[in-house]
């Protein structure tokens, strides 16, 4: 039996052909407007400098706005404080206040930022706060007016009931361990976050809120300041070397370590992701830096009198509600390792 090919119509080729020419047309639009995408969003910061309301040297919150403007200006909110997080929206700031010796967690509407609240229901010495992906849990590290130094551990605060849960049982050994970062996962499941342990190391780990089961996620090396992408997939960390120090990314599964680029030391680094995960803030002295993912491009934004410390990128991520459903109580010595470890 012989076949025939059936022939396509002239007009019928002639639409083929413009179909095929306005998806190219509106792949090359949207690959533009992708490659030329500016950053958006909002910047909030501590900054250690003088302030004309506030006077003196101290950390002082700044927030610098990104959205369709080339002048990033460093506004001043009046308030001291440090390690901003923002909340769900933006509609409140948190931070860290100390008030002779002693610390709080406080939040303000940065629409009007006189109007301060107190959150925890008891002072401390807090730090390295982060605000859960629905607003509603804020992570810290630290330990109350009741407890001693050693006794440092993770918290979670409840922001409607002001309940306060130790998620940590580190054993101190008699000193106090350092955590140096911490960081909400996109879909508020799990904590990442650094602590130093024995022979000057600091390790990454990330922390089950709902087990409270703590898994290592880098080892052998000082990293810390770990920061959760949006996708949830990568973590932001600096990586401290002798002669430098080095931002890097690892995969949450594989634990793979991409270096991005290396940075002179000691000079305040801390950084966070652009709510599309396109770009990076970090900080160097009194600068706040944009580094570019899709060009390995850095920029320099925003210049203060002063030192920048931290920088929180405000995000919009719109997940359910996650709460534990049974409170365990788990120990240092519980920490897991994947089976595919070696």
């Amino acid at each position: 039996m012989t076949h025939k090919y059936d022939l396509i119509p002239f007009y019928t080729s002639k639409c083929i052909k413009l179909t095929l020419l306005s998806v190219f047309c509106l792949s090359l639009i949207s690959f533009t407007s992708q490659s030329e995408a500016e950053p958006s969003g909002q910047l909030a910061y501590a900054v250690n400098g003088f302030d004309e309301n506030l006077g003196r040297f101290d950390w002082n919150l700044y927030a610098t706005a990104l959205r369709g403007t080339k002048d990033f200006t460093a506004i001043p909110l009046n308030h001291k404080g440090m390690y901003p997080s923002w909340g769900l929206n933006g509609d409140l700031l948190y931070f860290v206040q100390r008030n002779k010796g002693q610390s709080d967690i406080y939040s303000i509407n940065p629409e009007n930022p006189k109007n301060k609240k107190r959150i925890t229901p008891i002072s401390g010495t807090y730090r390295f706060l982060s605000v859960s992906p629905n607003g509603k849990k804020l992570a810290f590290n630290g330990y109350t007016i009741d407890q001693i130094p050693q006794e440092n551990q993770i918290w979670l605060l409840d922001v409607e009931t002001g309940e306060m849960e130790v998620m940590t049982q580190v054993p101190h050994l008699g000193w106090p361990y350092s955590f140096r970062g911490i960081s909400w996962s996109p879909n508020g499941k799990r904590l990442a976050f650094s602590l130093s342990r024995p022979g000057w190391l600091e390790h990454l780990y990330l922390l089950d809120v709902e087990t409270k089961e703590i898994e290592v996620l880098t080892e052998l090396n000082k990293d810390f300041y770990p920061v959760w992408n949006p996708k949830g997939d990568r973590i932001l960390f600096l990586r401290w070397n002798w002669e430098f120090d080095t931002f890097c990314t690892i995969d949450v599964e594989t634990k793979e370590i991409e270096p991005l680029f290396d940075v002179d030391k000691a000079t305040g680094y801390w950084s966070d992701w652009s709510p599309e995960g396109d770009y990076i803030a970090y900080s160097r002295w009194g600068s706040v830096y944009l580094y570019d993912f899709a060009t390995g491009e850095t920029q320099e934004i925003v210049e203060v009198d002063g030192s920048i410390f931290i920088v929180a990128w405000l995000r919009d991520i719109k997940i359910l509600p996650v709460e534990p459903q049974e409170k365990l109580v788990t120990t240092w010595s519980s920490i897991k390792r994947r089976a595919t470890e070696k």
